[in-house]
């Protein structure tokens, strides 16, 4: 086939490898024009052409993501036209037990719950994340390499005898998971320079096997045709929860129970994610008294939430390519209900402005402003030493880039 492959941002090079293996003719096009010089070169040397535009030619074959304007296909003319996800799903041949898990907040922290728990049945896990990708075991993410959630990733997972695959991913997914997770879809926002929206991406996650939407979405996720089960009604606190204390929940899992979980983080901002993983859990048949242990040893994501306490100073951390208007409404709302924004600051730290995610200063502002807590935009190069005087309440976020 003549093959045309639109962005060399989002796995392109991974994709150009796999038709090439094939012995297919492949373009290339650095639509976005910041790939770094030595990818588009070992593109070159593997074997393709690497254009800066769509060459006016006919093709057998286009395959962009979903987020990528059709505009970018310019004159060429084409037999069919493919997202990153479809072809992966045509492309991977991987058949260890996979856990793909995508949506629009809650991805990294979810997996880190799942991965955690099955390590504990003694199960060999592998994790990939924004936050890298490795093994996981003993509590802890063993990150060997930053490697990109997008789909196209999945066609790069190492070989090894894991027992299950614990894949992030950004839009969509292979269709070809043991287990598909949408962990929400909370704003349907607009890709591709507003011509598509992001269910038409995240549904690509939906497999054969199991799939688990939140309860409220069943209803979109249905006309897809593809069997689902829904989360969101096993895990709720009990009692008034308290900044930098265990938080206390009740756990509906094979009978009831109740569990206190770490206070190092803000575990309150997990319960999506830990009542989505045990719904996972039980379709793997994981015995009670496991998924339990693991709830109550969960450490948190590093880096995601963290609270402290430093010289009568409550600080919350949060290092996350996801910081936008709708995660900080989560965190504030979370430290309402803990009765913790009395003297509170937010300091937003755009620390990394390339990210797909783009964040909306304004929009956050306003919800910061709703929530009384007045906000603060670093120079963006994450200094800690600007916190005003007279706060007892610090709220940190770091906008990071994705890997």
């Amino acid at each position: 086939m003549k093959v045309l492959i639109l962005d060399t941002v989002h796995g392109g090079k991974v994709l150009a490898r796999s038709y090439l293996d094939k012995g297919d003719e492949v373009t290339v096009v650095d639509v976005y024009k910041v790939t770094p010089k030595d990818i588009l070169n070992d593109i070159r040397h593997m074997g393709a052409e690497v254009a800066d535009e769509a060459p006016a030619d006919h093709f057998d074959l286009v395959v962009m993501p979903c987020h990528c304007p059709d505009v970018f296909i310019g004159e060429a003319t084409y037999e069919k036209r493919v997202f990153f996800s479809e072809a992966v799903k045509d492309l991977i041949r991987d058949r260890r037990f996979r856990i793909e898990v995508t949506g629009v907040k809650g991805k990294t922290s979810t997996c880190y719950v799942l991965a955690h728990i099955l390590s504990l049945t003694g199960r060999k896990v592998y994790l990939h994340t924004s936050r890298g990708m490795g093994p996981y075991a003993k509590g802890k993410h063993f990150i060997t390499e930053l490697k990109s959630i997008a789909p196209p990733m999945l066609l790069t997972l190492p070989k090894g005898e894991y027992d299950v695959m614990v894949c992030e991913v950004s839009l969509g997914g292979s269709g070809k998971a043991d287990i598909g997770c949408i962990t929400n879809l909370l704003e349907d926002y607009g890709i591709a320079k507003n011509t598509r929206k992001a269910e038409s991406a995240k549904k690509d996650v939906l497999c054969d096997g199991v799939n688990i939407v939140p309860e409220a979405e069943k209803d979109i996720w249905a006309k897809y045709g593809k069997p689902l089960r829904t989360y969101g009604k096993r895990v709720s606190v009990v009692g008034r929860p308290e900044f930098g204390k265990p938080l206390e929940v009740s756990v509906d899992y094979r009978g009831k129970h109740e569990v206190s979980l770490r206070s190092d983080y803000l575990a309150l901002q997990y319960l999506d994610a830990m009542d989505m993983a045990l719904e996972v859990c039980d379709a793997m048949d994981v015995p009670a008294e496991t998924v339990l242990e693991g709830l109550r040893t969960f450490p948190g994501v590093p880096g995601r939430g963290e609270v402290s306490v430093e010289k009568g100073v409550r600080y919350l951390r949060d290092r996350n390519p996801g910081v936008s208007h709708m995660s900080v409404e989560r965190t504030l709302s979370c430290l309402k209900e803990m009765g913790a924004l009395d003297d509170a600051v937010l300091i937003i730290d755009p620390v990394s402005r390339k990210v797909c995610d783009k964040m909306d200063k304004d929009l956050i502002g306003e919800v910061a402003a709703k929530y009384g807590v007045p906000m603060v935009i670093t120079d963006g190069k994450g200094s800690e030493d600007d916190v005003p005087e007279g706060k007892t309440m610090v709220i940190r976020m770091f906008k990071e880039g994705y890997q």
